[in-house]
């Protein structure tokens, strides 16, 4: 009878043991399944995003807390997974013997990030800047060949010698394949084997937490690591929710409710990802701020949000920590604060808060009412800079058209939705600035600075003969002249417009300058051609506007998104990198070649989507009409959801892979590249287009009624004396 209940009992435990699904052993007691094949031991953290894939497993998966108890609890043959767990600051410790015991057991072994290899110790943590990671072998098949790009963001890894590598880490160029190979550029191994060991020299597991990319080639990483280990998962298995990603999928139907929505999470997300400088860490941001690159850490987010009155940072910085987190470009900008305001204001026409509104006069005035993007000079009347905005607080002598541009476009619509003139006189003073220090064409080159011009007279800049045929640079101060003509009938606003127009058209697409590709080129342009069609409506202006908007939407795909597209020639300031050494140097593009799937949401998209809005509403377009359409549900769809990361969490980040449906592009711009995000510029045409579009209307509609040009007569006598109008 005894034996018998002893029978009973034993496989009563034998099958309650190969029904767990994890077994923890945290002291010296661990539980051995029989079924020894089927077994896979691991040692990490409870929260690593391989140990919580492997649970999804038909495998029997035991987490250790100890490594020795881990060696001495995996059985002859069977698998045994030794994760970083302090990774990036201190190296996984191994027991000394590791190398022999895993030959010796016939062990199927992979650790990460270790202390030593079966030949010594290993050398020092190294930290990455631009290096991603390179296939190097045929390790992976075919779903992973030779010289496939894997993005891992700002890694560590440990040092060790020069050897057959499955996957390396260099500086390359390329979009998804290292298009120049690595015979010329400086590597290092990342994964190999060591004897019966597969061994990595940086953290692989965490895949999801530090957010690598691209997805589906890491799913294949992965994969093939198990593989290896003999753990063998089907491919649809082997998959994670991203912890920061796109709202919706490609296909589903979007609402006005969606729209919405969107519109009041775009305008939230500056106060939640701490973005408006607060008085109690005015000192932190400062001491960044004036950096010659002002790049820091990831805000605390339990700090308390500003509320305007010291302005907006700029945005997040395109490289990512291994926690996930990305660092903050703290730099201080003038457009980036008028953006905003003019984002909170309209945002509160969708879905009313008392504070935005409060934050968006708070930004005008410290934008116009304070000294921080003002000199002596810009203040005073005698001087050519006067009226100027400069393009940052730390270059306040820098004047950018384009900016000035953006500084004039956000106040206005700001000013006129929130129905206060306070700041009238200095915004029609900043449109006439630029329209004085313009040459006789209407063009200004990319920056004028300020102690050069105030050397001169306006009325020298005035007549410059020059042309610089670049509308990203150019165009947009166009339209503020047409916009301002509109409202004054003051001619000589609208022949200097002309000129430029004409002469910009005449050159394209041959002489075009481009800065990252041709289709950012084209999606600028597009906001002077319309509104020269509403200042005067002739054949010839519909037809350049036509030109201009459908070579553009003959890149449109079917989710709506805008395919980049690289200029013609050597015409580009920045192109794709030519070589490993240049990635990452320069301001780039998001692709390398053209045909690669990517849209551009900080050059290209989102002022394709503001200028194509006004295209529409201007001519009634049926088919701009129907792009607008789609353009506005692709940016919903893709707005970033992220329940970890709130200051990732409804933002537009500047590369989509609209193919793969994820946050991915080259990496090579040097600080505002695929995963970089902008106050100004991005978030907020983004956010306000969209609160345009839920109304129905343009911002040319929008402003129709503002007071800006009612002083234009008293401004033009200060300002452009014996100028006739």
């Amino acid at each position: 009878m005894s034996v018998k209940l002893g029978l009973m009992a034993v496989m009563a435990l034998s099958i309650l043991t190969m029904s767990c699904k994890a077994i923890t052993t945290d002291n010296n007691t661990s539980i051995v399944n029989p079924l020894q094949n089927n077994t896979i031991n691991i040692y990490c953290n409870e929260d690593n995003n391989l140990y919580q894939l492997l649970l999804s497993s038909e495998y029997e998966v035991n987490r250790y807390d100890n490594i020795e108890m881990a060696v001495e609890g995996t059985l002859n043959g069977q698998r045994l997974l030794i994760l970083a767990k302090n990774y990036p600051k201190e190296k996984t410790v191994l027991p000394e013997g590791l190398y022999a015991k895993a030959k010796e057991k016939n062990l199927k072994v992979y650790v990460e990030f270790p202390d030593r290899l079966s030949t010594g110790i290993t050398g020092e943590i190294k930290s990455t800047e631009k290096e991603r990671l390179v296939v190097t072998s045929d390790f992976f098949g075919e779903r992973l060949e030779s010289l496939i790009i894997l993005d891992a963001g700002l890694y560590k890894y440990v040092n060790v010698t020069e050897r057959a590598s499955h996957l390396k880490g260099a500086k390359v160029a390329g979009f998804k394949n290292a298009v120049y190979g690595l015979e010329n550029t400086p590597n290092f191994p990342i994964l190999f084997e060591d004897g019966a060991v597969l061994v990595s020299t940086t953290k692989l597991s965490d895949f999801n937490k530090s957010r690598y990319s691209p997805q589906n080639a890491w799913r294949n990483a992965i994969g093939g690591i198990l593989s290896h280990l003999s753990i063998d998962m089907e491919e649809k298995a082997i998959q994670w929710e991203p912890i920061v990603r796109p709202t919706f999928n490609a296909s589903i139907a979007i609402s006005q409710d969606d729209y919405r929505t969107a519109v009041d999470r775009g305008a939230g997300w500056y106060d939640k990802a701490r973005f408006l400088i607060h008085p109690d860490w005015k000192d932190h941001w400062r001491s960044i701020d004036t950096l010659k690159l002002p790049v820091g850490p990831p805000m605390d987010l339990s700090l308390p949000s500003g509320d305007g009155s010291l302005g907006v940072m700029e945005g997040h910085y395109s490289y990512i920590n291994p926690d996930g987190s990305q660092q903050y470009r703290y730099w201080l900008r003038a457009d980036c604060v008028a953006e905003t305001a003019m984002t909170l204001a309209t945002a509160n026409g969708i879905k009313q808060n008392s504070k935005y509104l409060e934050t968006a006069t708070n930004l005008m005035d410290f934008v116009f009412n304070s000294e921080t993007f003002k000199t002596t000079s810009s203040i005073d009347p005698k001087q050519s800079s006067y009226g100027l905005i400069g393009w940052a607080d730390t270059n306040k002598h820098r004047y950018y058209g384009d900016d000035n541009a953006r500084v004039i476009l956000g106040s206005v619509l700001a000013a006129q939705t929130m129905m206060n003139p306070k700041w009238d006189k200095q915004i029609l003073e900043l449109i006439l600035a630029n329209f004085r220090t313009s040459g006789y064409k209407g063009f200004r080159k990319g920056a004028l600075n300020g102690k050069d011009i105030d050397q001169t007279t306006w009325q020298v800049l005035m007549e410059r003969d020059l042309e610089n045929i670049a509308p990203h640079y150019e165009s947009w101060i166009w339209a503020t002249y047409l916009w301002l003509y509109d409202k004054t009938g003051y001619k000589p606003l609208l022949d200097k417009a002309k000129r430029a127009i004409s002469i910009t058209m005449e050159n394209y697409p041959t002489n075009w300058l481009w800065t990252n590709g041709l289709q950012q080129e084209r999606a600028r342009m597009i906001l002077p051609l319309a509104w020269l069609v509403r200042a005067e409506d002739t054949q010839q202006h519909r037809d350049w506007l036509h030109l201009i908007c459908d070579d553009l939407l003959e890149h449109q795909v079917e989710s709506g998104a805008f395919r980049e597209e690289l200029g013609i020639g050597d015409n580009g300031r920045y192109g794709a990198p030519k070589s490993n050494e240049s990635y990452g140097q320069a301001e780039a593009p998001v692709i390398h070649i053209n045909g690669d799937p990517v849209a551009d949401m900080l050059y290209t998209t989102n002022f394709a989507f503001f200028a194509l809005n006004e295209a529409a509403q201007a001519t009634q377009e049926p088919r701009y009409l129907t792009a607008i359409d789609k353009l506005a549900d692709f940016l919903v769809r893709i707005q970033s959801t992220s329940s970890g990361r709130a200051d990732l969490d409804g933002c537009w980040f500047r590369a989509f892979d609209f193919q793969d449906w994820e946050y991915y592009g080259s990496n090579a711009d040097h600080g505002w590249g695929a995963w970089g995000t902008l106050t100004g510029w991005t978030q907020s045409f983004i956010t306000t287009t969209l609160a345009l579009k839920l109304e129905n209307t343009s911002y040319w509609e929008k402003t129709k009624k503002s007071t800006v040009g009612i002083e234009i007569e008293e401004v033009w006598q200060q300002m452009l004396p014996g100028v006739e109008h």
